[in-house]
């Protein structure tokens, strides 16, 4: 027992372990997976506010400085003109100003310059941007007769972006000149400001990884609980075996210890009643031998048919009734309902006030031979202790049935003896059925026990 004891903590100890590696695996695969969500939504919302935000704010350049071309053209050559003058102070046309103002303030447009081909600032929305002269690749880009759009994009997440000029503002640089055809006069500037984007798309991302992290925890969960269930299912099916095996060695050795009682028993009644018969009969024929010379031939007939012929007979009977006990002919010859049958009837004669009934609603052709002998077994067991040790007086019922894909026989014993020596006990005499049960590959239930009833099955699979 110690060692199964030990076998069991080490299964257990085994199921634990394995039941936290999955937990920590599941949880590190778990938040692995979170991040990289996170990541991939992150990478690509910040790709669809770039390219879009790119797009449209290079398209509001350049229609703005299709519309107000003339008035810008007219400026730069005016600044040409008057290059001794603050920048500052240069005139802008009042009406254009003010359209541009409360274009800047109506929008996310930041702020609008303009710069000369050297890339002073030339016009600023803004006053504080009249010292930021250009001379990056997007304003050579522009000077060259190629728009150009450049951003800065920097949301929650980007640890490691230390530019925080200009952070989230799209650069558009447009060339300005009078006509296709000529020379470039400067280049137009349009800030616009995406910020409000980026804090929607920071909120839509903590928003999904809150809800990407709660679906996956109550995943998470619900696999942690199925497995501990089915850890629990196999830890109970563990001990069943383990209990069916300990049940199993312990009937075999009991069986053992039964088939040699079963043994010592024939050799017994071999021994101390037929052979003591025999030896009589042998001293007999020695003695009638002896004497046969002085004997007539009717004295000496009528002698041997008196002395020696009935103890030969209840030799032959006592051998016959071992034989008969040992494996009944009837079973074979006439089925196993006669062999049932003669047992009831020899535990009639025997036992007074005790009904045997028997339901056999079966077809014997479908039972094997080896399952006949176990049921004939298991009756004839019962039936002994019951009519020959017991002596109860009431009522028993053995009942045959074919089940959903095997058989079953159900024994039943009404009396109120039962409840006077055995108490809450299952009687003893049912040891036999449930050893001769599970070993044959059955299964024993008992059904009902009380104090004046006591009902019990076996049943098998096919």
């Amino acid at each position: 027992m110690d060692i199964n004891n030990n076998k069991v903590q080490v299964s257990s100890k085994s199921n634990y372990q394995l039941a936290r590696r999955y937990g920590v695996i599941s949880f590190i695969a778990i938040i692995l997976t979170a991040f990289v969500i996170l990541l991939f939504f992150r990478y690509e919302t910040s790709q669809i506010i770039q390219d879009s935000s790119k797009q449209s704010n290079e398209s509001l350049t350049i229609a703005t400085e299709y519309a107000l071309n003339d008035h810008f053209v007219m400026f730069l050559n005016l600044t040409k003109v008057n290059k001794d003058k603050i920048i500052s102070k240069m005139p802008f046309e009042p009406m254009l100003e003010r359209a541009i103002k409360k274009m800047i303030a109506d929008t996310d447009v930041d702020r609008i310059k303009l710069y000369d081909t050297s890339g002073m600032v030339m016009y600023s929305s803004k006053a504080s941007a009249y010292n930021d002269d250009e001379d990056n690749d997007s304003f050579k880009s522009a000077l060259a007769g190629n728009p150009k759009t450049v951003l800065n994009y920097q949301d929650s997440f980007s640890f490691f972006n230390t530019n925080t000029k200009d952070v989230n503002l799209v650069q558009t640089y447009v060339p300005i000149r009078a006509n296709n055809s000529s020379p470039i006069l400067g280049v137009m500037e349009v800030y616009y400001d995406i910020s409000g984007y980026v804090s929607q798309s920071d909120k839509t991302l903590f928003v999904l990884v809150l809800v990407t992290l709660a679906l996956m925890l109550f995943l998470y969960f619900f696999l942690l609980m199925h497995i501990k269930r089915s850890e629990r299912i196999i830890d109970d099916q563990n001990r069943i075996t383990r209990e069916k095996k300990i049940m199993l060695e312990f009937l075999t050795a009991k069986m053992i210890h039964a088939q040699e009682d079963e043994k010592k028993r024939i050799a017994f009644e071999l021994h101390e009643d037929v052979v003591q018969t025999l030896s009589g009969v042998k001293m007999q024929l020695e003695k009638y031998i002896l004497t046969v010379g002085t004997m007539d031939d009717d004295s000496s007939a009528k002698r041997l048919s008196q002395d020696i012929v009935p103890v030969l007979q209840n030799a032959a009977h006592k051998i016959r009734a071992v034989a008969i006990d040992l494996r009944p002919p009837s079973l074979d010859d006439f089925g196993l309902k006669a062999a049932i049958n003669s047992l009831v009837s020899e535990c009639h004669t025997v036992t007074t006030g005790l009904e045997v009934e028997v339901d056999l609603s079966l077809n014997e052709d479908e039972i094997t031979a080896d399952r006949k002998s176990i049921l004939y077994r298991i009756v004839k067991d019962t039936l002994k202790a019951i009519c020959f040790e017991e002596k109860f007086a009431g009522r028993v019922q053995f009942i045959f049935k074919h089940i959903d894909e095997g058989l079953m026989i159900k024994a039943v014993i009404i009396t109120g003896q039962i409840g006077d020596k055995y108490g809450e006990d299952l009687p003893a005499f049912f040891d036999s059925m449930k050893e001769r049960t599970i070993l044959s590959g059955g299964d024993f239930f008992v059904v009902n026990q009380a104090e004046e009833r006591v009902e019990v099955i076996s049943s098998w699979s096919y």
